[in-house]
């Protein structure tokens, strides 16, 4: 895809408005579990194959020396009928600004200011200005529970000719779950809380620091002035490996 949704993925490791033409009317909730979705390679934010937009709310959860540190932050993409990102004008979450990157993804990064990033404990109320042949809306995704899933529990070392199996104590409340090992990425059933990638799909990993993930979500679907979009909830559990 040209210029889009990959560069999600970097957004997401890092951890690192006026709103005008806003309404809710015309808003048609739909099926909460759509399909078919496609995960570009090396990102964890799913987009489903008829969709105008996806908004996630997202909380990231990093181990660090057995600490647990979660952050909250957010991304929204928008297409207008082909497969690469438009400018929709000003977009926010919880009345916070989204930051446009240069290829017309939307970001928050948590900064000085919110070190701890977004907090989607009592909201998660989306506002889009309008632009790209978008209008404007304002839309509340509160009704959408975010999927819960605990620290990893697999080994630091990933040694690739051995295979990995990547996994955690518990993970409920998902539509899907997705296994992350560098850039190698599965996608299985939302109870799923363990996966093993083989030595063979392991192969084309570089040595050296690395990032494994393991991101059980949800998302459920909206029509909205006639556009399809989607609203996402995911928890991204993350840890710091060495691949050998």
């Amino acid at each position: 895809m040209k210029n889009s949704k990959t560069t999600l993925f970097v957004l997401l490791c890092s951890l690192s408005v006026v709103i005008s033409a806003c309404k809710k009317e015309d808003i048609i909730p739909e099926e909460p579990t759509p399909a078919p979705v496609s995960t570009p390679a090396g990102s964890t934010t799913p987009v489903p194959a008829n969709a105008d937009g996806v908004m996630w709310a997202i909380k990231s959860s990093s181990t660090v020396q057995g600490f647990t540190i979660e952050i909250g932050t957010a991304v929204g993409i928008f297409m207008n009928g082909t497969t690469d990102l438009v400018d929709v004008g000003a977009v926010s979450v919880n009345s916070q600004n989204l930051t446009k990157t240069s290829n017309n993804a939307y970001t928050f990064t948590p900064g000085q200011t919110m070190p701890t990033g977004l907090d989607f404990s009592s909201a998660t109320d989306w506002s889009v200005a309008g632009g790209s042949g978008h209008t404007g809306f304002t839309y509340d995704a509160g009704s959408l529970v975010f999927p819960t899933g605990s620290a990893i529990t697999s080994s630091a070392t990933v040694n690739r000719a051995n295979g990995y199996t990547l996994t955690s104590s518990n993970v409920s409340g998902a539509d899907s779950t997705l296994f992350m090992v560098g850039n190698v990425s599965k996608t299985v059933v939302g109870s799923a809380n363990s996966c093993t990638f083989s030595a063979s799909e392991l192969s084309g990993l570089s040595a050296g620091s690395s990032v494994v993930m393991i991101v059980p979500y949800k998302l459920m679907q909206a029509t909205i002035n006639g556009k399809n979009y989607y609203f996402g909830k995911e928890r991204v559990n993350q840890l710091a490996v060495t691949i050998e």
